[in-house]
């Protein structure tokens, strides 16, 4: 991950969140979950289930301070993928 990331291993922490698709908006990520070093013996990410998704951040670096306009603009285009992600599933279910 520090390899990919370009982060050194250290400074990177994680969260393993609940399955695909993903049900909590980025504006809430940050506070909801509690953050782990990867180099900590105290969590593991367990990735040996299906569809897990995996959180991870520079701790380093410190969430912006949006404006009104840009939380607003991020959860409009949130709710806009949720439906499109709804319509998709149930137009898959009604196919098959």
């Amino acid at each position: 991950l520090s390899e990919l990331s370009g982060v050194p291993a250290e400074y990177i922490y994680c969260r393993k969140g609940k399955s695909f698709p993903v049900e909590i908006s980025c504006l809430d990520i940050e506070n909801k979950f509690e953050w782990y070093p990867i180099t900590s013996d105290i969590y593991s990410l367990g990735l040996y289930s299906d569809g897990g998704v995996i959180y991870y951040k520079d701790n380093r670096e410190t969430m912006k301070e949006l404006t009104d306009k840009e939380r607003s603009e991020i959860q409009e285009a949130e709710e806009a993928r949720s439906v499109n992600l709804m319509y998709h599933h149930v137009h898959v279910l009604s196919v098959n």
